[in-house]
């Protein structure tokens, strides 16, 4: 009697458990669904609007720079003048101008970098000088003019200055090296005084020079660039060499660029090799100190090749006669320039095999030469917006790993979808990508994430989105329409609207100004087994901590209980969506599937799916729903008691 007793007893606990599972199951939340599954109509219908202020944009006219040095070896030191003429293309009167003083802000080992001026004076009366004031703390030197400059109008002066080298391997001006074996290079980057930009945020941009990002942001020039060394010397510099006077002991160089160009530089050495081909209707050339020639013959003009044609063709042509690559001392991997990059030298001593030293270095040209399109050509404010120039700089790097060898992760040693969706998880902050330099500072956000890593990967989620076809011709209206302008994100955005023909609101401001990625969640779910439909609803329960909703396709697919799959859609989850699903079987599992650049936020990179169940397999008898299972189940329960309670009668 007992023992039948507990037997009914545990059959009765069964059925209870299985029916607060079912309960449990539905979520008694409920919020507003998206735009629903349909891109089309959810375009039509942006949910938020924006008018971005647009910097002045310089016109056809151009200030023009005559910047003759003398280099002094022993002492890493130049005389220098420079010969302005200022072009107004705003929209105000001046009556001073700032020009950056960029070497003493620069990273040394014992020797400060430093540019001094001498004298300031007018162009036509040398004895006439404009007064100036050097804030050394900023790296700034204000010119107060003669006159009040006018829009478009012109103001004329020279600048005499000296420059010294900061000693040490590191920054983007330096000396460094002795002998043959360790060959002594004089880099020269921004070693003169250069105009500061004005634009509509900020006024006089002067902000000093920077160790995290790029602190360049410039107008467009003419400039003519004359340079004298000692005559053993190899020189490379910005532009094309148009005249070369022997003088004995040393030779004077004179380069022209042609078009304007943002900046100039160039790079000495008694001994740089030199590789040189015709490539594209530009003279493209590597320089080298012969401790490389291992890595860098042959295979460093060809990868400069590579990039040079398929930049050209993917984005539009490169106006410029030539196009340098140049050896340097550095810690980091490159720098980009007008018509000159740097590639470091630091590679020859890594620990690593030829073949992975090759992999980088091809790398590492690629990118710096994607910064002939995104940085020089189509220019943007490095501190307030320099992701835009990175972000698609390291995207057209990864493309051309994609065109040459099949993979547009190929040089990402960690993709960047990885690192992208665990970063909340391992570093505990957001990770928004419009921000200055000083507001990352601020926030503790990684800059070089966001503008190497994140940016790069959205720009590949656009590709996604709209179409490989759309994305390059953007990219090319892109270029089209701003080459030797400046930009801001609404720019490029405006240009990809342009090609697909709606508003990209929706995509464009939370990918770029949310500070989380979006986080998913089955809120509720039903399912009702006459009608056969399934009800879902998807939460984004990072919505409270993002200013933007979030709206991209993701694969979800819909298993019986048996494991068997019984549908499978891209469905487009915008915030929270609410979805109704047409199912001939009964649904066992639900999952949402993250690949093909679907972009979460993860706990660890290999939990690439959500699920949900809603019937178990255990507990499931095919043809029927859980509630027809319950009612079957208490109706033989009942039986079962009848049946105890007859042989209860008997054995009284």
């Amino acid at each position: 009697m007992k023992e039948i007793h507990y037997k009914f007893s545990g059959i009765v606990l069964v059925v209870l458990f299985v029916f607060s599972c079912v309960n449990l199951n539905s979520s008694i939340t409920n919020y507003t669904s998206g735009y629903g599954s349909n891109l089309e109509s959810f375009i039509n219908s942006p949910p938020f609007l924006t008018n971005a202020p647009k910097l002045a944009q310089p016109t056809s006219n151009f200030s023009r720079y005559n910047l003759s040095v003398v280099l002094d070896e022993a002492n890493s030191f130049i005389d220098g003048n420079l010969t302005v003429d200022f072009y107004n293309n705003d929209e105000i009167n001046f009556t001073k101008i700032p020009f950056h003083l960029y070497l003493s802000g620069m990273n040394y080992e014992t020797r400060p970098g430093i540019i001094e001026i001498v004298n300031i004076t007018d162009i036509n009366n040398p004895s006439l000088t404009f007064p100036f004031e050097v804030y050394s703390n900023q790296q700034i030197m204000w010119v107060n003019i003669s006159e009040k400059l006018e829009p478009q109008k012109r103001t004329q002066f020279i600048i005499q200055f000296n420059a010294t080298l900061p000693d040490g391997p590191i920054d983007r001006a330096n000396s460094h090296g002795s002998d043959v074996e360790q060959a002594r290079i004089y880099k020269f980057g921004s070693f003169y005084p250069i105009p500061c930009v004005y634009d509509n945020d900020d006024g006089w941009n002067v902000d000093p020079y920077l160790n995290i990002g790029d602190p360049f942001y410039f107008d467009m020039a003419y400039y003519n660039l004359s340079i004298e060394v000692p005559s053993e010397m190899v020189i490379a510099a910005t532009g094309k060499l148009e005249e070369k006077i022997n003088k004995g002991s040393t030779t004077f160089y004179r380069f022209n660029p042609i078009y304007p160009v943002r900046e100039v530089t160039f790079s000495a050495s008694r001994y740089f090799q030199v590789e040189s081909k015709i490539s594209n209707g530009v003279n493209l050339s590597v320089y080298y100190i012969p401790k490389s020639g291992y890595l860098w013959t042959t295979f460093a003009l060809n990868y400069a090749e590579q990039a040079l044609s398929l930049y050209n063709n993917t984005f539009g042509t490169y106006p410029y006669p030539t196009l340098n690559v140049v050896e340097e001392y550095t810690w980091y991997g490159g720098m980009e320039y007008p018509n000159q990059v740097y590639v470091t030298e630091s590679m020859d001593n890594w620990d690593a095999s030829l073949l992975y030293k090759r992999h980088y270095l091809e790398k590492v040209i690629a990118h710096e030469l994607g910064h002939q399109w995104w940085y020089n050509l189509v220019g943007n404010d490095e501190i307030d917006v320099g992701f835009i120039d990175e972000g698609i700089t390291c995207w057209s790097t990864d493309y051309y790993g994609e065109y040459y060898y099949g993979d547009w992760e190929h040089f990402q040693s960690t993709p960047y979808i990885q690192y992208v969706r665990i970063y909340f998880v391992e570093m505990l902050r957001g990770s928004k990508i419009n921000q200055t330099i000083y507001e990352c500072i601020d926030t503790n956000t990684d800059y070089w994430y966001v503008a190497y890593t994140k940016a790069p990967l959205i720009f590949e989620k656009l590709r996604q989105t709209i179409g490989h076809s759309n994305f390059i011709a953007g990219l090319r209206h892109y270029f089209e329409s701003y080459q030797f302008k400046l930009v801001v994100l609404s720019d490029i955005q405006q240009a990809f609207e342009t090609v697909v023909g709606q508003s990209l609101d929706w995509f464009f401001f939370p990918w770029f100004d949310n500070p989380y990625l979006p986080k998913y969640s089955f809120s509720e779910h039903n399912y009702n087994a006459t009608t056969k439909i399934l009800n879902l609803t998807i939460e984004d329960i990072n919505v409270p901590l993002n200013d933007y909703a979030y709206s991209q396709q993701v694969p979800l697919v819909v298993y019986d209980v048996s494991g068997y799959e019984i549908y499978s859609q891209n469905i487009w989850i915008n915030g929270t969506t609410e979805l109704s699903l047409n199912l001939s079987t009964k649904p066992g599992k639900v999952s949402l599937l993250y690949d093909n650049y679907v972009l979460v936020q993860l706990n660890a990179d290999y939990d690439l799916s959500l699920d949900l169940i809603i019937h178990s397999a255990e507990l499931a008898i095919i043809g029927y729903d859980i509630g027809i299972f319950i009612l079957l189940s208490l109706h033989l329960i009942g039986l079962l008691i009848v049946v105890i309670k007859k042989k209860v009668k008997k054995l009284k």
